[in-house]
């Protein structure tokens, strides 16, 4: 059977004798020739790949944006078209794991410490507290919601795989970025699927890059980026009065969140460590296994000011590289000391108090782009 094309309908399917292949919607240029030709070679490597694949069925749909995947069946194929998903199908996709670092690799000051461990007993001894003495009366969904802010480098990832760490939970880590989507409606509904997930599976919800989820609403919508800020905002403010787990924001732009969060979430700031803090961090990070020289002191390390606990770690790591690669057998306070400088030598240089762009500023690049895509579909993608 041959080939055909349906630019208008039936009829110019059946004038090209064959109902095997179909291609519609071909836009009315002007230009009958170059329509035909465009027809014909849509049709005919159709036609020859269904042949290849030995395919009896194929439903395309070619253009210059997504407009929605047409459907073979009527069975809806998550895949193709992730809206048909359940919440719970989404929650599926989310999987905890086990912390990184224990509770006991953590160095911060001590009332930082102290702020932490009164977060982690209210989880411990949540029934006690609110079950035997009654407190659910007054918070019926009782919740930990913690937000870690501070420089970069200063241990916020590293305190929240301490902490699931110490209650004995996995860790379900995420940011932003794999929740967002150009597609209206989305965002909420990944955002939904992700407590679900921390709740199903009894682990501790780490989001990272905060500041780009609970930054300050818009009080005026005039894009479709805009909207589906809100909406992300609006429903994690629901989202935390109702969940009864362990969560966590990280965040380097504190200055930016929108003021509802306040009251639900408890700040804990991460500062730069001192010198007794650089101390206990470059022995955190040199362990017995490393080969060292007996002149390698973390006292003495501690007095390169300025490093934070990143810093220090990656400053190890290449120092112990420099001394693999040169064949040498231990690593000595010199390596150590100019690996460390050297992290330093390479900071990019920016002014102080260089202010993190608004929310209008983040979203008015893609502006455009999500104007311009249906309200409908979802992101093809994640997590």
């Amino acid at each position: 059977m041959a080939p055909s094309f349906t630019p208008s309908g039936a009829e110019a399917n059946a004038a090209y004798g064959g109902d095997r292949v179909t291609v519609l919607g071909i836009p009315s240029t002007g230009d009958r020739a170059a329509e035909s030709l465009l027809r014909y070679r849509l049709t005919d490597a159709t036609q020859k790949f269904l042949d290849q694949q030995q395919l009896t069925e194929i439903v395309l749909r070619v253009g210059t944006r997504p407009t929605g995947a047409a459907k073979a069946s009527s069975l809806p194929d998550p895949a193709a078209d992730p809206d048909t998903r359940s919440i719970a199908d989404r929650a599926s996709h989310y999987v905890a794991t086990e912390p990184d670092y224990q509770f006991d690799f953590l160095v911060l000051p001590e009332e930082t410490v102290g702020q932490l461990m009164l977060a982690v007993n209210a989880v411990l001894l949540r029934p006690i507290i609110f079950d035997d003495w009654g407190l659910r009366k007054i918070e019926p969904h009782p919740s930990a919601a913690l937000n870690f802010h501070g420089k970069p480098g200063t241990g916020k990832t590293l305190a929240a795989h301490a902490i699931a760490d110490r209650i004995g939970r996995k860790i379900l880590v995420s940011k932003y970025s794999q929740l967002e989507s150009k597609y209206h409606g989305e965002g909420p509904k990944n955002l939904d699927a992700l407590f679900l997930a921390a709740q199903e599976q009894d682990a501790v919800l780490f989001l990272d890059e905060a500041d780009s989820l609970m930054s300050r609403r818009f009080e005026a919508t005039s894009h479709g980026s805009e909207q589906a800020v809100n909406a992300m905002r609006s429903e994690l403010l629901m989202l935390l009065d109702r969940f009864e787990g362990l969560v966590i924001f990280a965040t380097n732009f504190v200055q930016s969140y929108d003021n509802a969060f306040d009251t639900r979430v408890r700040h804990i700031r991460f500062p730069d460590p001192d010198h007794r803090a650089r101390a206990a961090i470059w022995r955190n990070h040199l362990p017995d296994t490393l080969p060292k020289a007996g002149d390698v002191d973390a006292e003495r390390l501690a007095e390169i000011d300025g490093l934070c606990g990143r810093e220090i770690r990656r400053a190890v790591i290449d120092a112990a590289t420099t001394v693999a690669i040169s064949g040498q057998d231990h690593v000595t306070y010199d390596h150590l000391a100019e690996a460390a400088r050297n992290v330093v030598k390479s900071r990019i240089a920016r002014p102080e108090g260089t202010p993190k762009p608004a929310s209008s500023e983040l979203t008015a690049s893609v502006r455009s782009a999500v104007a311009s895509e249906p309200t409908t579909e979802p992101t093809p993608e994640r997590q």
